[in-house]
């Protein structure tokens, strides 16, 4: 396994070193979706598919609730999902009331073995050939 990715061109106008600068971005080959992830758990285990898909829905939908109820929710070596809020700043206390927070959000935080794994990963240059096509 190694993370893709490719080489872009970007034209930099600010900070000490303005010009076109290279650098490498991430390519994101894909989405997997919860039936995806249900078929490999199934094959993985032996816990048969629906069984698993149950499961997997229910921890979605189980998550959102704790997230929407001001919790936390830890995922062992995966990480954290935590609710957060934007607000507007105020000169006193009295005039901070739900008017004032712009947007809620669910932020992941990776776990400490999660990071690890991550910053042991390789990296790849995705081919990006694209054959088949007629001129």
């Amino acid at each position: 396994m190694s993370i893709k990715y490719v080489k872009v061109q970007r034209n930099i106008s600010t900070g000490t070193t303005p010009g076109v600068r290279y650098l490498a971005r991430i390519f994101r080959s894909g989405n997997i979706t919860i039936e995806q992830l249900a078929a490999e758990i199934s094959e993985a285990t032996t816990v048969s598919f629906p069984d698993v898909l149950a499961s997997v829905k229910a921890l979605e939908i189980i998550i959102s609730r704790h997230v929407l109820n001001s919790e936390a929710v830890k995922l062992g070596m995966l990480g954290m999902f935590a609710p957060g809020i934007k607000a507007t700043a105020k000169s006193t206390l009295a005039q901070v009331d739900p008017t004032t927070i712009q947007r809620a959000y669910c932020r992941f935080y990776p776990s400490a073995t999660f990071m690890n794994q991550l910053d042991k990963a390789s990296f790849e240059e995705a081919n990006l050939d694209i054959t088949g096509l007629q001129p």
